[in-house]
């Protein structure tokens, strides 16, 4: 464990990136930075602030460096992405809303027959359906403003790349991803 804790964070060391490195301990605290090497079991980082923190290998939860993520808890590397579904829940909305407003007309339609219907005395076996238009519309209206929350809610798509293995040699560190 020890040996993939130091092989794991020589392997994060080998390329300083220009971009800024989210550091996530085991015990929940987030740092924004740059990993900048390692000294005595420990992951030095320089963060946004300018500060020089030192944290040990061993309390390492998750790194994120753009896009991709090594977790260290589960030894597995993937790409992390936020995005809309925009396109297909906006058509479902706008179709539920556009199709709720054509039942809540039809409730209306159906409401006028029966009133004129009871004026004409004509009232002795009414087939009146206007609660079925004015339930379907509800529920359609309720439908398209779900699917339209969704259409704008962020959805966190995590893209697996593989399990970490990591070997250690007197030659140097070997990485395997294992799919």
């Amino acid at each position: 464990m020890k040996k993939l804790g130091a092989a794991l964070a020589a392997l994060l060391m080998g390329v300083q990136f220009a971009a800024a490195d989210v550091i996530e301990t085991k015990n929940g605290r987030t740092y924004n930075g740059t990993i900048v090497k390692t000294v005595d079991g420990k992951v030095v980082i320089r963060t946004d602030e300018g500060n020089m923190i030192g944290i040990p290998r061993t309390s390492l939860a998750r790194v994120r460096r753009g896009k991709e993520v090594f977790d260290f808890e589960t030894g597995e590397r993937y790409y992390y992405e936020v995005r809309r579904p925009f396109l297909p829940f906006t058509v479902l909305s706008v179709a539920c809303g556009a199709y709720s407003i054509i039942q809540f007309q039809e409730y209306n339609k159906e409401k006028d027959r029966i009133r004129k219907l009871e004026q004409e005395n004509e009232a002795t076996s009414l087939d009146d359906k206007s609660g079925q238009h004015m339930t379907a519309g509800i529920v359609l209206a309720v439908c398209g403003a779900g699917s339209f929350i969704m259409a704008v809610k962020p959805m966190e798509v995590k893209v697996p790349v593989g399990k970490i293995k990591v070997g250690m040699s007197p030659t140097g560190v070997r990485l395997a991803l294992n799919f």
